[in-house]
């Protein structure tokens, strides 16, 4: 570096600038023709002016790159923020879906109702209970949707209106289109992080099921106290019975061939038979079911008992009755016990041929169930069909019941065995019947239940 009188860098070179400006200056301040000159002093003012606005631009161009830098620094820094922001709504919504996942995977239905009533949340289970859409749900008022006619003290419109929430009870409302459901419900309010009330949450259950299980458990225990009375009662009965028969055949020895009263004496032991299967009925329902089961070939059973059912002329032939087969290709063997299957397919046959007092035909088919909704193992279905007088829909609801029968002198026991000894089979008995036109009895069981 070069010194020339004490003064080097930026100051010489400012000296230096300084200098020739302001000889420029004097150049074109020095007269010419009429153009005025300028005083010295006015040359310095100005030159002073002009170094002032030199360093002026200077400071300027020095804040812009300070200003450009915290300009950069903040917009890195907005950039990071929005990124945060953007993770943050993403992973709101993230939560926000998997809640709504939640509240549609429940069993339960769920609402929601804000501070004046209005539904603002109706989940899934909510809309197959009630029969409401959550879209005309929300916005309305609950009593609109849930029904006027449900109890203030049973909403949560109570829970709103006195903080007291409301635990395991149960009420009735109608759905949308009129049916009236048994409900399961709770309440309780719903809070915010500082306990600002924000609404009321209502969760509740259809009991229908459990309702209708209740009632059928009632009737079962009905029924078995019923059938332990009426085996005690049929036990009563059968000892004087085989008395009255024995005298009757004693009596009957005793008249002659052509003696009127003999008549009179076949009617006693009719009658005698005739209770004695009452009472054999009445302690077969009473008794449980003990099975022996074998492995056998169902169609060979099937047509063993078919065969025998044939014979019986009274019923069939002369009946105007025809009787067809439909069986399996291939044998279909399975585990049942054959004594108590015969008595199914005995019974069944012998209700075909009374369903048809004017003849008609009877259809027996043995087939390949496939998988039996009761076993991962295959099943047999045995399906016997008539064209008979048919049933009406309170029999065909009715006709598995015991002491349920629509004949005269009948029992209302046998289609109630039949039933027991499927059920003792792991199996299912259903029947199809339209009014004229005849009725069919379908029996499915697993291959091997046991």
């Amino acid at each position: 570096m070069q010194r020339r009188n004490g003064i080097c860098g930026p100051e010489k070179d400012r000296g230096r600038g300084e200098a020739i400006f302001k000889k420029e200056i004097h150049r074109k301040s020095t007269p010419t023709g009429n153009r005025e000159s300028l005083s010295p002093d006015k040359i310095d003012a100005f030159t002073d002016s002009f170094v002032l606005f030199n360093r002026t631009i200077k400071k300027l161009h020095q804040a812009y790159k300070k200003l450009e830098v915290r300009f950069n620094n903040l917009n890195l820094e907005l950039e990071k923020t929005n990124k945060r922001l953007r993770q943050s709504l993403a992973e709101k919504d993230r939560v926000t879906n998997y809640l709504n996942d939640i509240l549609d995977s429940l069993t339960s239905g769920v609402l929601v109702v804000d501070l004046k009533g209005v539904i603002t949340l109706f989940n899934r289970a909510a809309e197959q209970i009630t029969g409401w859409s959550a879209q005309e749900a929300t916005g309305h008022c609950y009593s609109h949707i849930m029904g006027e006619d449900v109890p203030h003290n049973s909403t949560p419109l109570y829970t709103l209106a006195t903080g007291a929430p409301i635990v395991n009870r149960e009420k009735e409302v109608r759905t949308k289109d009129g049916a009236t459901v048994p409900l399961n419900y709770s309440t309780s309010l719903v809070t915010d992080s500082r306990d600002n009330v924000l609404g009321a949450v209502e969760t509740f259950v259809d009991l229908s099921r459990v309702k209708m299980l209740e009632k059928e458990v009632k009737k079962v225990n009905n029924l078995a106290a019923l059938g332990q009375m009426a085996a005690t009662v049929a036990h009563e009965i059968r000892n004087p019975l085989g008395g009255i028969a024995g005298f009757a055949a004693l009596l009957e020895r005793d008249l002659g061939r052509n003696d009127p009263r003999r008549g009179l004496v076949r009617k006693i032991t009719e009658g005698v038979a005739s209770l004695n299967r009452i009472v054999t009925d009445l302690l077969t329902y009473a008794r449980p079911v003990n099975l022996r089961p074998q492995r056998i070939d169902f169609i060979k059973l099937v047509d063993e008992v078919v065969n025998c059912f044939e014979t019986d002329v009274n019923n069939c032939r002369h009946e105007g009755i025809t009787l067809s087969r439909r069986y399996a290709a291939s044998p279909l063997y399975c585990k049942v016990d054959p004594m108590q299957f015969r008595q199914v397919i005995l019974n069944l046959l012998h209700n075909a041929v009374q369903a048809m007092p004017e003849g008609g035909e009877l259809k027996v088919e043995v087939l390949d169930g496939g998988l039996c909704c009761r076993s991962s193992e295959g099943s047999i279905t045995l399906k016997v069909s008539d064209t008979g007088i048919g049933m009406t829909e309170e029999v065909k609801t009715n006709c598995f019941a015991p002491f349920f029968t629509t004949k005269e002198n009948g029992t209302g026991l046998g289609l109630a065995n039949i039933k027991k000894i499927v059920d003792a089979h792991h199996g299912i008995i259903s029947v199809t019947s339209e009014l004229g036109k005849g009725s069919s009895f379908i029996v499915t069981f697993p291959c091997d239940w046991v």
